[in-house]
């Protein structure tokens, strides 16, 4: 099963609404099997039953039944961190013995067991598509619930471990690049707008201030005394109002410092082409002005997919697999990272 996922083609590499800001939607329903304690507190009876409940629900659902669920304490660490790479497990489940997923052949969705709750449905759209996303969850959500009774309360909705995701259990993100806000120092002032809002804008790197890449997670808040599609518009609003201020930026940038955004982007370029050792983040800061080259059309011969596409795969467990071996060192990852560079910059 793990194979089948890894070879499935990777919501990156499909152009979506707004995809040139836009990378992805994200769609979190939280939901736990009501009369049974929440993860972090369930003996394995408990942890029997949930079981059971999945195994008949993915049966039920697929073909291959529980051949569909992957064990995260059965297999190796690079298939984990593969995993987590591929934004199909958290680097929470990564950790949890406990923990396990439920991936559906060529679908855009998957249930997380035992991460913070019981069950996380999570889907996955390229671009900006929030209601696409929720319309696939809800459906899910629905099955799901023919086979396991969720905790309610009707006073607080859905029943969850945190109650920062209490009432609806309804999580949203959207994974956006925002290279010319950054250059021009506008995130910090994006941030305290959006947390006025009930939003927040943060960095892709856990419990970091600094950004990679351009690269930044927008966030809904609390979902307790929200409906769905109050929080639905909200995110999907302040996206769109994201994407007007960088379009912004990059006409005016292009506009009136053309030459010195162009050459960022041509040295980016050949620092892709020609270099013998790269980290990740070198890589990645380079790849988000090459990126942005492509969108204002100085970069010609390259479209987004293929960009978006080299960004996940230049992470240390895409290349353990392309290179078909372990590393050692951090060196030899970083050597081995900038021949693959150099294979598909040219």
């Amino acid at each position: 099963m793990i194979e089948e996922v890894i070879h499935r083609r990777g919501f990156w590499t499909i152009q979506g609404p707004q995809s040139h800001v836009v990378l992805s939607s994200r769609l979190r329903l939280a939901r736990n099997m009501k009369g049974l304690s929440f993860p972090h507190r369930m003996d394995q009876g408990e942890q029997d039953i949930l079981r059971g409940a999945v195994e008949r629900f993915a049966g039920e659902m697929t073909q291959c039944g529980a051949n569909c669920i992957i064990d995260i304490h059965g297999i190796g660490n690079n298939e984990k961190r593969l995993l987590r790479e591929r934004n199909i497990i958290t680097s929470e489940m990564e950790l949890n013995e406990n923990s396990y997923v439920v991936v559906f052949p060529d679908e855009d969705y998957a249930i997380l067991v035992n991460e913070e709750d019981h069950l996380r449905i999570q889907v996955i759209k390229p671009g900006l598509q929030f209601l696409e996303a929720y319309q696939s969850a809800n459906r899910i959500d629905d099955e799901l619930n023919r086979y396991i009774p969720f905790a309610f309360s009707d006073e607080l909705g859905y029943l969850t471990a945190s109650i920062r995701n209490a009432g609806t259990g309804l999580r949203a993100s959207a994974l956006v690049h925002l290279p010319v806000l950054t250059r021009n120092n506008s995130i910090a002032e994006v941030s305290e707008s959006l947390k006025k809002r009930g939003t927040e804008i943060r960095s892709t790197i856990p419990n970091s201030t600094k950004t990679l890449g351009a690269l930044y997670q927008i966030s809904s808040g609390k979902s307790l005394g929200l409906s769905e599609v109050d929080i639905l518009e909200s995110i999907d609003g302040i996206v769109s109002e994201i994407v007007e201020m960088e379009d912004y930026a990059r006409d005016s940038v292009h506009a009136d410092s053309r030459n010195e955004i162009e050459d960022r982007i041509w040295r980016s370029y050949g620092t892709l082409q020609f270099s013998r050792r790269m980290t990740y983040i070198e890589a990645l800061e380079n790849l988000s002005n090459v990126r942005l080259g492509v969108i204002l059309a100085v970069i010609k011969n390259y479209e987004l997919p293929e960009i978006n596409d080299i960004m996940v795969k230049i992470q240390w467990s895409h290349l353990q697999r392309a290179a078909g071996r372990v590393f050692v060192t951090t060196a030899e990852c970083d050597e081995f990272r900038s021949e693959y560079l150099r294979s598909v910059i040219h």
